[in-house]
Order: structure tokens, then C-alpha cells, then sequence
């Protein structure tokens, strides 16, 4: 499914986590179920590998955006751009976690997940969690 949208802001979480992530605001149906796809991401004419997040745990945390996008090797600012996204693969549901060091944990296995399927592992990780 290929989806196209606008990055609108949200709360910098996945930043804040080492993930930074796009919340993408489209008018398409995003008609998939709930949880975590591999991805291929199209930017200024540059493809990306990415995960894509389908749905939110809390309602609250929507932005209005229904798709929230991953770019392995991306470092910039991708506010009020336009990208395309081309969703596959489920590798995993959503999990509700109970703290910050779970979710960084879910979000290293899903990563680690893709490589696999990618076939090529992650030099280091975006940056460490104490």
C-alpha cells in the first residue's frame, strides 16, 4: 500500500528515545491493521528503508497523523515535507509497555527484525539510554 502525506509535529518522543520518527498525516485510508511494517520511504527523490507504525495505543496521541514513519540513516528535519510511503511487510503488533526502557527494547527488536529482513545489520544504535 503506498501512502502519501504531510509530516505534521507530534510530542518528539521517538527523538527523544534515539528513534526520531514521522508523523505522517494523510487524507488516504490507511485500511491496515494495527502494528509495525516494514517500509520503503520516499523523500526529495531519495528512497529510505523504514518501519512504519500503523494505529496508537492512546487516541490522544494521533496528531492527527495515521501512519508514523522510521528512516534508517535519516538526520534532518522533516517537518511540513511530503512523503511517500510504501508499506509491506507486518513484522509485529503494537504493544501497550510499561516503561521507557520496554518500548526502547520493542523498538530495537522490530529494528533488528528489519535488518534481518533488509539482510544487513545496524552498525550502533542511534545513541545509547542510560
Amino acid at each position: 500500500m503506498k501512502i502519501s502525506g504531510i509530516v505534521v509535529k507530534g510530542k518528539s518522543e521517538g527523538r527523544i528515545l534515539g528513534f526520531p520518527t514521522a508523523n505522517v498525516k494523510s487524507e488516504a485510508l490507511v485500511n491496515l491493521a494495527n502494528g509495525v511494517y516494514l517500509a520503503e520511504t520516499v523523500y526529495q527523490g531519495k528512497n529510505y528503508q523504514s518501519l512504519a507504525v500503523i494505529g496508537v495505543l492512546k487516541p490522544e496521541d494521533s496528531f492527527g497523523a495515521n501512519l508514523e514513519v522510521w528512516l534508517d540513516g535519516f538526520a534532518g528535519d522533516l517537518y511540513g515535507q511530503q512523503l511517500i510511503v510504501e508499506v509491506g511487510q507486518k513484522i509485529s503488533d503494537l504493544v501497550k509497555v510499561n516503561s521507557q526502557e520496554e518500548l526502547i527494547k520493542k523498538i530495537k527488536a522490530d529494528v533488528e527484525k528489519a535488518e534481518k529482513l533488509w539482510e544487513r545489520p545496524r552498525q550502533a544504535w542511534p545513541r545509547q539510554i542510560n
